[in-house]
């Protein structure tokens, strides 16, 4: 009698089994620890791929700023040689004339250029920094061709083929610069 008891109560001697309702416990709890870390690394790998794309767009950021930076202080320096020269050859401006152009207007604008150079220099990729080792030596010829007069002034100079020079050396150094800008514009920006 005590054998049909515990086939159809599934009791021993009237008490229930507990080693089936530890064991589903215990798998249950198993189950919820291995969902609950499924979930965290998750989370964490999600959280680690926004970290990574928060930091690519603001470098993104700084370097189009730099960019930008350069395209305008070039265009500033290229207007500013280009007077400079002009005062220089220019046979009406005195000594006075062109030391005032110089320290007033081509001189800060050469600064402001050697500045975006040094941003876009410390910011830019390697194949950047080849292009624009190339913007930076077109640039002091540019510079050299447009200050060469400054103390001399237009006495002996053949103005057309001085300013033929100059004209051809900027459009140059601008050629140049526009090959940077199109291989950054290409980079993942």
């Amino acid at each position: 009698m005590a054998e049909k008891k515990e086939r159809a109560g599934g009791t021993d001697g009237g008490r229930p089994k507990r080693g089936g309702a530890t064991s589903a416990a215990l798998t249950g709890a198993l189950i919820g620890a291995l969902a609950g870390l499924a979930g965290s690394t998750l989370a964490y790998f999600e959280a680690k791929d926004t970290h990574r794309s928060e930091a690519a767009a603001r470098r993104a950021d700084i370097r189009r700023a730099a960019y930008v930076d350069l395209s305008a202080s070039t265009n500033r320096y290229v207007q500013q040689a280009a007077q400079m020269l002009s005062v220089s050859l220019d046979p009406a401006k005195t000594p006075e004339d062109r030391r005032r152009q110089f320290e007033d207007k081509y001189a800060p604008a050469n600064t402001e250029l050697a500045r975006a150079y040094t941003t876009v220099r410390l910011v830019t990729t390697p194949e950047g920094r080849q292009d624009l080792e190339k913007v930076d030596k077109l640039s002091a010829r540019v510079g050299k061709l447009a200050t060469d007069r400054y103390a001399r002034g237009p006495a002996g100079a053949d103005v057309e083929k001085e300013g033929i020079a100059f004209n051809e050396a900027v459009e140059q150094e601008l050629a140049a610069l526009e090959t940077f800008l199109d291989r950054a514009a290409g980079e993942a920006l």
